[in-house]
Formats: C-alpha cells, sequence, structure tokens
C-alpha cells in the first residue's frame, strides 16, 4: 500500500508564489461584506423571526425569559443566539442588519480560518516523494488557501454564514471540535479528559447556539474517530479492549456538553415553558408524522434528501464535490493509504448524514456544520478530482454569473434608469463570464479558475442587489420622520417577514398584514380604514390603489413568487419578476 499525497503538482507549479492564494483568500473574504447590511442578501426567512425575538427581548430590558411576537414561537432557539444580537445592537439603541450579522460573518471567517490551517497542516505532513518534499510548502499553502476558497464558494455558507441565524456559530463550535481531533489526533485521543473537558464545554456552546441535539452527532462522530483511528477497529466491533475508556470518554464529553446547555433551564424564570416549546416542540416534533415514517422517509423529502446534502449544499460547486467522492472512492480502490487526520473528516460527514436521517423532518441545512469537513477534503483531493469535474463546476458558474447579469438587466428595465449600476459591474459580469470559458476551454487554466468561480456568482448577485440596499430601496428622510410612532401597515406572507419593516422603517408601529402574494393584493380600502398609512406592493407599471394618496415610494425586490408565474418568468421579464414597486399610501382627502 502507497501513501496517498494531497500535493498538487500541477496547480502547486503555477502558484509558486503562495501569497497570490492567499490574497485570493483575503479578497473573498472580505468580499462577504458587500451588502451585508442590506435587506436583500442570500437569507433564511428565520432571520427575521429570530430578529424579532431578539428585539423585543431586549425592549423588555430583560435577558429571559425570550419575548415574541407569537406565543407559539417563542423559545424557538437556545437564548445564546438572541443575547448575541442583543449586544451587537446595544439593546435596541443601534438596531441594524449590519450590526446584528457581522457576528456571523466572524465566526464564517473563522470556521474558514480552521479550514485552510488544518489542510495546510495534513499537506505538509503527507509528502511522499522527492517533488513533493522539495514543494511540500509551497504546496501546503496553496491547497490551505483552496480549501479556504471552496469553503468560502459553498452556497451554504454564503446564505447561512452571513445573516442573523444560527449555523455559523454552530458550524464554528462543532466542526471547531473535529479540527482539534484532526490536528493530532493520536496526540487528543490519547490526552482523554483534557480533550473531553475542552470539547465538552465547546459542543455545550454549539448547542446553545442550536440544540441539544447536536451532541448526537458529534457524540457518534468522536465514538467512529475512537472506535477506527484509536483502536483501529471496524466499526461495528464495538466489543473490543479499551472500549469501556474510550466510551466513557465519549459519554463524559457528551454529558459535560448537555450540562452545558442545561444552564438555560437554571437561569431561565420560566424551566417549564423551556421544556415544552422547545425540547417538545422543537425537538421531539421533528420525529412527528401523520403518513407514517417510512411513508416520510422513502418520499421525496426522505432520505434522498439528507443523502444529496453535501451535494446541493455546494450549489454551484456541486460537481467538484461529486468528482470529489469519485476521486476518494478510486484512491480506496488504489489502496492508498489515508491520513488520520483525513478520516475524522469524513467520519465527521458520516456521523451528521447518518444521524440526520433519523428525524421525520429532515433538511440539507442539517449537514451545514460539516461542509467544512468537505472543503477539506476537496482540497486535499484536489489534483485527483478529474478535469471533467472541474469544467462541469465552470458551467454551473458560467450559468450563475449570466443569471445575475440577467438581474441587473431586470433593473434597469424596470427602473428605466441604465445609471444603476457603473460600468465596472458589466465588465465584472463580462470578466467572470470570459474566465469561466477560459478555464473550460484551457485544460491548464481549469483548476484554478473554479477555486474562485463559484464566489464570482455571488458576488455579482450581491452587486446586483447594491442599488436596492440604497437610495432606490429606501424612503425618503423625510418620510421616516412623517413614520415615527405611527401605525404602519405592511404585508408580510412568511414568519416574521413584518421584521424586515422595523429596518426600513424605523420607529413606526409595524402592523402585518397577510398577502400571500403582496403584488396582487387589493384589500388596500380596507387597511385604510384600519391604520393611517399601509404599504401596498404592486409589480411594474400598476396603480397601488384607486382611492388613496401616494405620500412616498420605493424599489423592492420581490420574493416568494407564485407558481401561475412559473420560473420562466424570471428570464422572460426579469423586470417584473425580481422587482416591485412599495408605495407608502393613506386615505385620499375628501
Amino acid at each position: 500500500m502507497t501513501e496517498h499525497s494531497p500535493v498538487l503538482p500541477s496547480t502547486a507549479r503555477g502558484a509558486s508564489r503562495p501569497y497570490l492564494w492567499l490574497l485570493a483568500c483575503a479578497l473573498v473574504a472580505l468580499g462577504y461584506l458587500l451588502g451585508l447590511g442590506g435587506d436583500h442578501i442570500p437569507r433564511n426567512g428565520d432571520e427575521l423571526v429570530y430578529a424579532n425575538i431578539a428585539r423585543l427581548t431586549a425592549e423588555s430590558g430583560n435577558w429571559l425569559p425570550l419575548v415574541s411576537a407569537w406565543d407559539f414561537m417563542r423559545n424557538t432557539k437556545p437564548p445564546v443566539l438572541f443575547w448575541q444580537a442583543m449586544i451587537a445592537g446595544d439593546w435596541g439603541r443601534n438596531w441594524e442588519l449590519l450590526n446584528l450579522r457581522i457576528p456571523s460573518l466572524f465566526y464564517t471567517w473563522a470556521t474558514a480560518g480552521m479550514v485552510g490551517l488544518l489542510t495546510w497542516k495534513i499537506t505538509r505532513n503527507t509528502v511522499s516523494t522527492p517533488d513533493a518534499q522539495r514543494g511540500s510548502q509551497t504546496s501546503a499553502v496553496a491547497i490551505g488557501a483552496i480549501a479556504t476558497l471552496v469553503y468560502l464558494s459553498f452556497f451554504t455558507t454564503y446564505r447561512y454564514g452571513r445573516p442573523y441565524l444560527t449555523s455559523a456559530p454552530e458550524t464554528f463550535w462543532l466542526f471547531g471540535v473535529f479540527f482539534v481531533m484532526a490536528w493530532s489526533p493520536v496526540k487528543v485521543m490519547a490526552s482523554r479528559w483534557r480533550f473531553a473537558t475542552v470539547a465538552g464545554v465547546a459542543i455545550g456552546i454549539g448547542c446553545l447556539y442550536k440544540s441539544f441535539a447536536m451532541v448526537v452527532p458529534v457524540g457518534f462522530g468522536l465514538a467512529l474517530c475512537y472506535q477506527t483511528l484509536l483502536a483501529r477497529k471496524a466499526p461495528w466491533q464495538i466489543f473490543r479492549r479499551g472500549m469501556v475508556a474510550d466510551g466513557l470518554t465519549v459519554a463524559a464529553t457528551c454529558v459535560l456538553a448537555l450540562a452545558v446547555f442545561g444552564l438555560w433551564f437554571a437561569v431561565d424564570p420560566q424551566p417549564g415553558e423551556v421544556w415544552r416549546e422547545f425540547v417538545v416542540g422543537e425537538n421531539a416534533g421533528k420525529f412527528k408524522s401523520s403518513p407514517g415514517y417510512w411513508a416520510v422517509a422513502l418520499g421525496s423529502h426522505g432520505f434522498i434528501t439528507i443523502l444529496t446534502g453535501y451535494f446541493t449544499n455546494a450549489a454551484f460547486l456541486l460537481p467538484m464535490a461529486v468528482g470529489c467522492m469519485v476521486a476518494a472512492w478510486k484512491s480506496y480502490r488504489q489502496r492508498l493509504v489515508v491520513s488520520d487526520s483525513e478520516k475524522v473528516m469524513w467520519l465527521w460527514l458520516l456521523a451528521l448524514m447518518l444521524v440526520f436521517m433519523l428525524p421525520n423532518q429532515r433538511s440539507t441545512r442539517y449537514l451545514i456544520p460539516a461542509m467544512p469537513a468537505l472543503a477539506v477534503l476537496i482540497a486535499l483531493y484536489w489534483s485527483r478530482i478529474g478535469r471533467i469535474w472541474f469544467s462541469l463546476t465552470l458551467v454551473f458558474c458560467l450559468l450563475g454569473v449570466l443569471a445575475m447579469g440577467w438581474i441587473g438587466y431586470g433593473a434597469v428595465r424596470a427602473t428605466g434608469s441604465s445609471g444603476i449600476y457603473s460600468p465596472f459591474f458589466w465588465a465584472y459580469v463580462a470578466l467572470a463570464v470570459s474566465a469561466c470559458l477560459a478555464g473550460i476551454v484551457k485544460p491548464a487554466w481549469t483548476r484554478r479558475v473554479s477555486a474562485v468561480a463559484g464566489f464570482s456568482v455571488f458576488f455579482a448577485l450581491a452587486w446586483a442587489t447594491v442599488p436596492f440596499n440604497g437610495d432606490l430601496g429606501s424612503f425618503k428622510p423625510s418620510t421616516l420622520a412623517l413614520l415615527k410612532g405611527q401605525r404602519l401597515a405592511v404585508p408580510s406572507n412568511f414568519n416574521g417577514h413584518f421584521e424586515r419593516y422595523t429596518f426600513i422603517t424605523p420607529g413606526a408601529q409595524i402592523e402585518a398584514y397577510f398577502a400571500a402574494q403582496p403584488v396582487d393584493f387589493a384589500g388596500v380600502d380596507e387597511l385604510l380604514a384600519k391604520t393611517p398609512y399601509a404599504l401596498v406592493q404592486r409589480r411594474v407599471g400598476d396603480k397601488p390603489c384607486d382611492n388613496c394618496r401616494i405620500i412616498d415610494e420605493r424599489w423592492d425586490l420581490r420574493s416568494r413568487q407564485s407558481e401561475n408565474e412559473g420560473t420562466l418568468g424570471a428570464f422572460k421579464a426579469p423586470q417584473t419578476y425580481w422587482f416591485a414597486k412599495e408605495y407608502l399610501v393613506t386615505k385620499a382627502p375628501r
């Protein structure tokens, strides 16, 4: 058996100046700042639910109990997530999206740093040829940087690693445990109680951001590491020498993590409500299913969701992730030795996937804490992944960049202004498209372009939405002054969607009205009979209402389009599919 070396021959020689790769990492990381404080970044609707809970809890003046606009959605997540926002927003005094999101970004940057460092460490220690030894340091830096770029180019990292959500801190703390394990597996596992203590606290903090349930996959992952790396036994050979000692170490780690999580019950003045709403409702409820367990498990949202989750989480890098699995399988068939550190990454991927197949509620979001491990593995197998997978990745990214350009074109048509984007935006789109095409046709460039192509799509998306985070998407200062303290009816078609208006119209008394498709809402007269002011959305060119007075207007990006508009609507008429006018209206004078 020969040792598998992740040294990157062709790319490493092309990157003999490792600072170029590090510069690329720095630029991509800083690119995460573009649009960070805006209303139109990719996110999950739950961000606004959490923001509402954090804001109302801050207004109560107390850390606990949590306060919410809904009786059924109060203890939906542990309190550390909300305390983070309360501190970042200075208890409501600086309640801006940028302030709430900055901690998530710091967590994401820190995780990306761990990904790069671990990949560098594994690569530097795995050299098997004279060429690899001579260029090991340069190659290690290059591969570490590539791992960081890959992680930052996963769609789930960009979507859930910037907004005010649980994924970024949860991923940092849980992956951090396996980062430490993989850094020096034998030494860490030999330390026994020292590692168990540190890991238990880290897992507990991660649970205080997400759920106590995360103890299960992490504990399972650690058990697999002790079984396969320390005892050198197959996972099913659990009856072995040292089984009790290893089991006690893992159990102690999990118990300590649960004890840290249990502090919530100790400090919350309403522990019974925490048990009812969070433990029973939020967690145990994920095992309930009226159609039956196997009917759900074998359906379209069953096991297949988790089995394909790592690939779909990669989004534009999906072919690259598939290529990594193919390359790893070929290496296994060739009986190449895999380092213990690499095995830790595979075991973490496996543990998280197997555990989250069990609940009836399955989502690819549950696999996000293991995406850093996938980035490490893709970088380690970079030179072994077939070029076809990189070419397919570039095709995906090419289509993504073109789509962002089409959205920009729709914005120009909707607003009737060709100047809303600078010429640099269109030059960037053209450059990204050209780079993807060059990478597809020129083999020497394929891997290098692929390393940054995924993020080029995200950056184009952020740039396309920039004008709508500025003056185009804002009301006039005089309008905002008028609305302070006034009752304002706002459209909402999802849990917490109305919370966005606390940032758009600060100081107004927000009253939500349900509008499944806001641009089609017809009950404006009824709204104005109850509230002095209302916000009404309309498609480009449509009037907000017949018997009302328009005070101000702004541009908005639409979300949750109706099914009858179809996906083709985004291409046929991007100016009406993606964009809408939002009008501030009041009763017409008689």
